[in-house]
């Protein structure tokens, strides 16, 4: 490697001395490029990435969780479980139908995925209850997250009766924009007609509720009856029932005696009653979300999506109607990308104002300063003809490589200067100057990029996909950035600074090395062994003591550095309440607390509420608040919160977390669910005596009431009944059960058979109920039935094909992982079942996923970074020595971050990665330079004393300039999405600072007493077996010329 890359360097740059006008040439092609690609590439949040991931969700109205489960969840389970490269399937049951959820590896193509999905439902199809009507398949990648969420408000108008003017008026005119790819309404449904069953009539007319469902089932039939042929034509032949309108519904007759449907039913036409609500500010609203079309501009979208609305919000029409948007993504772009580009520039300015400190000449410092625009265009023209966009991630990536960006610069600067110094021309300086520092800034460069190695090539998760896009951009922007320090930087230089001093004179500078030359005559050259076993053992037991007082530790759940903009309550119920009595809760607490958003400084009061379960968010008017002040909003709020008979609150989100606590699961897993719910609720009674666990609960702990029906199957099949009837008849009339579609003017209508609400309340209406007429004769559900009241799960939750159920639950004081191993021993404690278990939820197991990962990471960047330097040195000895730097760096990532504060959190973890690749950076410069004397002839210590001096400015500039450009990041509000930066960029500053110090002073100690072991290694080999051993270039022995 080290031949090819001396010979890369030195072809490109004298190609490019030799041709400054074709370099000149190319520079103003790629400005203008990189303009013109700059001004059109696409911004959105983040970039585009498709999970693998299917969702199969089959709507069942009024179902009975138990009977989706068994009959819809279960067997699409199975037939899905079959398939190949499944990581994961989870399902829930309830009585709306199923949804059953599969995540397969990364990697796999997900159309090929859909297709072998459908493939196996189909197979099944006929096995699922005959009135499953539709099935739907769900995938999701970006583009699916919507980029706006609005509220439609009225007044004095119940919005959501009023589907037609809400779809004509609003949602159609949405629809329409460029660049819009849906448009979803939630709160208002379309009209629908429904047959309303009067059970009264039914037995006074003999009706079979079986046979009138059939009936209904032809209402709208039409079928194709093939084909026939006449005078050389062919005709398609097609038969069946259709009515003009809904109306004639009622005319339909039932029997020969002119019985009508109308006479056993009501046919109405209308907005279906619906089970849940919102409200915004106390007003009751509709919900809207946008999702964007692929390829388009997010920020260009919202923004028409912006002006429509101003026009909407005009209409006359919609007068007392307000329109508003509640999340807009173009906004967190924006400030994102605003927050990212202010710390860049800042970073650069500040890089820029030390690169003229230390050279003193304002020529030279503008040369060197080139490479950041010049690599920052080069990489936007790449990211757009490549077809990426510019997000917040790949943003950050350029905002971290700022710094870092005039490092190979600075190097080759400070070669060719050295050169100059020693009389050599210009041209000539410039050459052999990039010749004598090419190999190391290259292999420097290879360093920082090989890190994202590991990313790149390792398994995929969620957290590769958006490394990969920082890793990419990083490696991008400094490939570009050593291009211009091999070919722009020297091609000015060799024209620009012929006969002027390309570096001023800095007394301080100078004063610096100086002091640093003593400091390095007393510990590398005469105290090495002192240095090495006294002052390093010194540094690291006070860093360990620092660790172990403070607490300092890993946490990739810590809320620190996350941005939170509202805090949820959930309320839980005693009682299974319907949606009326959710709704006066809900309405009682707006009250009160709305009175109080001045206190608590809120922006919006969100509600929203359903059977059995409601919500509250509390939006602040500061759009990120620190988990502190969360904290306290959290304790004021338990205080304030209106008390209600068998009312609870739960403040947090759904897993428990947010709202400045961090949330945690526990899933019990087994068979029988009445078996999981009631160990459910043993847990929650022990969790609730560990300290500082709160805010408990379980996915099931009360059920509904239900009516159990059990038949007599051999009665029935005595009476002339199939037991199945039974089952169909009573889904039909108390569950609902949808019918074909009905054409209407506009679109089709839903069609739906139901029994009257009044008439489904008594038990006793459920045994009088008509199953069935034989000749003539009524048979009833009391006579092939028996029943009982009870409760019976209103979700059933599935995980990997065994029934699950979770408690979840918050934990808002400091020490997490002693709370989690409080969890664990508690669980630990209990005698479960035979065949039931537990274990963290997907939160936990995913962070804890997450740090093993960034661990393996970590040591695998490790060995690709000592791989290339191997190939540099051609050694085994000097890249070990180099390597020193990572543990220095570690020093200075843990007392910045104790000293600041600053969690431990997942993208600390990824500075750290990082880090890993730009430390060695000085080490190698250093390193090489040592060799690079010891190949001319010189002594060790003098090689050593040569090699200090010389790079003591350049690795100071490129240490100072980077951190520095990372300044702003760190003491900003530079954010991505909730993301604060600033735990990353001071893991990285810690580190430079920590590293370059100890590597000026350490590394040649290092290197002197690698040389010197090699040296005595030899001697004895020597005496041991009495002959002279080669000296193999492996060993990194220098060779005089």
């Amino acid at each position: 490697m080290a031949s090819c890359t001396g010979r890369l360097d030195m072809w490109l740059t004298r190609l490019a001395v030799a041709r400054p006008i074709t370099v000149s040439m190319g520079l103003l092609s790629l400005l203008v490029i990189g303009a013109i690609s700059l001004t059109r590439l696409p911004l959105s949040f983040l970039p585009q990435a498709e999970f693998p991931f299917i969702g199969v969700q089959v709507p069942y109205v009024n179902g009975v969780p138990e009977q989706v489960e068994r009959d819809i969840t279960r067997p699409i389970e199975e037939v899905l479980a079959t398939l190949g490269g499944v990581q994961e399937i989870f399902s829930q049951s309830d009585a709306d139908g199923a949804f059953i959820g599969v995540e397969f590896e990364w990697g796999r193509d997900v159309d090929i995925l859909r297709m072998e999905v459908k493939e196996k439902i189909d197979q099944i199809r006929p096995e699922l209850p005959t009135d499953v009507r539709d099935i739907f398949l769900m995938t999701f990648n970006t583009n699916d997250i919507p980029i706006v969420e609005g509220r439609i408000s009225a007044r004095d108008l119940d919005l959501s009766e009023n589907y037609t003017l809400i779809e004509q008026r609003v949602v159609n005119r949405l629809r329409r924009l460029p660049g819009v790819g849906q448009v979803s309404v939630n709160g208002v449904e379309p009209p629908d007609v429904t047959v309303w069953l009067h059970l009264d009539r039914i037995k006074e007319h003999r009706v079979d509720v079986g046979q009138l469902f059939n009936l209904l089932g032809t209402a709208n039939l039409d079928l194709s009856a093939g084909q026939v042929t006449r005078d050389g034509l062919r005709y398609t032949v097609r038969a069946g029932v259709e009515f003009d309108g809904w109306e004639q519904l009622r005319l339909m007759p039932l029997n020969e005696r002119g019985l009508v449907l109308g006479d056993i039913a009501d046919v109405d036409y209308g907005t279906p009653v619906l089970n849940y609500g919102r409200f915004l500010n106390l007003e009751p609203a509709v919900a809207f979300e946008i999702q964007k079309s692929s390829g388009a501009n997010t920020v260009d979208v919202v923004r028409r999506v912006k002006d429509e609305l101003a026009l909407i919000n005009a209409d006359p029409a919609l007068e007392g109607i307000d329109v508003l948007l509640f999340f807009d993504q173009a906004e967190q772009i924006t400030h994102s990308l605003e927050s990212l580009l202010s710390s860049g520039l800042i970073g650069a300015l500040l890089a820029i104002a030390v690169l003229y400190f230390f050279l003193r000449n304002l020529v030279t410092t503008l040369i060197t300063s080139l490479a950041i625009p010049i690599s920052i265009v080069a990489t936007c023209s790449y990211m757009y003809f490549s077809g990426h966009t510019l997000n917040v991630l790949s943003m950050m990536g350029l905002m971290l490589s700022v710094g870092m960006l005039i490092d190979n610069a600075v190097v080759v600067l400070e070669a060719i200067y050295r050169r100059m110094q020693l009389g050599e021309g210009a041209v000539e300086a410039t050459i052999e100057g990039t010749k004598e520092v090419g190999r190391a800034v290259i292999s420097a460069t290879l360093t920082s990029i090989v890190v994202f190695a590991p990313i790149v090539l390792g398994s995929g998760n969620e957290l590769v996909v958006w490394l990969k896009e920082v890793g990419l951009t990083i490696s991008i922007t400094l490939l570009a950035s050593l291009l211009v320090s091999l070919t722009i930087i020297p091609v000015l230089t060799a024209h620009l600074m012929r006969n002027r001093k390309a570096v001023g004179s800095n007394r301080i500078v100078d004063a610096w090395r100086d002091h640093y030359g003593r400091v390095l005559e007393w510990t590398a050259i005469k105290h090495p062994w002192i240095t090495s076993f006294a002052l390093v053992p010194v540094i690291i037991g006070l860093t360990v003591g620092a660790v172990m007082v403070t607490g300092f530790a890993p946490d990739s759940m810590e809320e620190r550095g996350i941005r939170q903009e509202y805090l949820q309550v959930n309320y839980e119920f005693a009682d299974d309440v319907d949606y009326h009595r959710a709704r006066e809760t809900v309405e009682a607490v707006q009250q009160v607390m709305w009175k109080k958003r001045d206190e608590y400084g809120m922006r919006y009061l969100y509600s929203f509420y359903t059977d059995g379960h409601a919500a509250n968010r509390f939006y602040f008017q500061e759009k990120a608040i620190s988990p502190d002040d969360m904290r306290e909003y959290r304790k004021r709020l338990r205080e304030d919160l209106p008390r209600f008979a068998g009312v609870e609150y739960r403040l947090g989100n759904e897993d428990g977390g947010g709202g400045g606590a961090k949330g945690f699961s526990v899933t019990l897993h087994g068979e029988d669910s009445a078996e999981l719910a009631d160990l459910a609720i043993e847990v929650k009674r022990r969790f609730a005596l560990l300290d500082g666990i709160e805010d408990l609960s379980t996915d099931e702990e009360r059920g509904n009431r239900e009516v159990r029906v059990h038949v007599d199957g051999d009665r029935a099949r005595q009476m002339g009944v199939d037991p199945r009837t039974v089952a169909d008849v009573m889904g039909i009339t108390f569950r609902g059960v949808p019918l074909p579609r009905l054409p209407s003017a506009s679109r089709e209508l839903d069609f739906w058979v139901v029994l009257r609400e009044e008439d489904r309340r008594n038990v006793d209406d459920l045994r009088s109920l008509t199953v069935s007429v034989q000749e003539g004769r009524e048979i009833t559900l009391g006579q092939l039935a028996s029943m009982e009241i009870g409760r019976g799960a209103s979700r059933i939750s599935r995980l990997d094909q065994r029934t699950a159920v979770r408690v979840r639950g918050s934990y808002a004081g400091e020490d997490f992982d002693t709370a989690l191993e409080d969890i664990r021993e508690t669980m630990d404690q209990m005698v479960l079942p035979a065949g039931y278990g537990w274990n963290f939820g997907s939160s936990i197991q995913r962070a804890q996923e997450q740090e093993n990962q960034m661990g393996m990471n970590a040591l695998l960047a490790l060995a690709c970074v000592y791989m290339i330097m191997a190939s540099l040195f051609e050694s085994l000895r000097h890249p070990a020595v180099v390597m020193s730097c990572v543990p220095f760096a570690m020093i200075g990532v843990i007392w910045l971050m104790i000293a600041t504060n600053s969690p431990l959190n997942i993208l600390a973890m990824i500075g750290i990665v990082i880090l890993i690749g730009i430390v060695v950076n000085n080490g190698i410069v250093l390193v090489d330079h040592i060799n690079h004397y010891r190949r001319q002839g010189l002594g060790l210590d003098e090689s050593i004393r040569r090699g200090g001096r010389e790079r003591f400015r350049p690795i100071l500039m490129t240490a100072t300039t980077t951190v520095l450009g990372l300044v702003p990041l760190a003491l900003g509000d530079s954010h991505v999405g909730d993301g604060e930066l600033y735990p990353m960029a001071v893991a990285l500053m810690g580190g430079l600072i920590s590293s370059t110090v100890l590597t000026l002073v350490l590394l040649p100690t290092y290197y002197r007493l690698s040389e010197i072991s090699d040296q005595w290694m030899r001697r004895r080999a020597s005496a041991l077996l009495g002959w002279r051993p080669r000296r193999l270039p492996i060993f990194g022995r220098a060779r005089a010329h």
